[in-house]
């Protein structure tokens, strides 16, 4: 797989994780959660706090930002292997 083709999957997810956080945020007044006994627990968003922002998007965000700094760190550590090698 060629590195901008990572690149552009670790902002995909980015995008994603944030847009997705963003939407959950922002789609309801209130955040209804069922329960086992098939009844739902309804929260209003002034006291959800940082629960109802939480969501696939989270672990999405965090996986690009992982790839992101991966692949920066991985380019970093060739970039100075290449500098060295003509150095030599």
């Amino acid at each position: 797989m060629k590195r901008i083709h990572s690149y552009a999957i670790a902002a995909a997810l980015v995008f994603a994780g944030i847009t997705k956080m963003v939407l959950q945020a922002s789609a309801q007044s209130t955040l209804i959660l069922p329960t086992c006994l098939g009844k739902s627990v309804t929260i209003p968003i002034e006291s959800a706090g940082a629960q109802l922002m939480h969501c696939w998007g989270c672990y999405a965000l965090l996986l690009g930002l992982l790839a992101f700094g991966a692949l920066l760190l991985n380019d970093l550590r060739h970039s100075r292997l290449r500098t060295r090698s003509v150095l030599s």
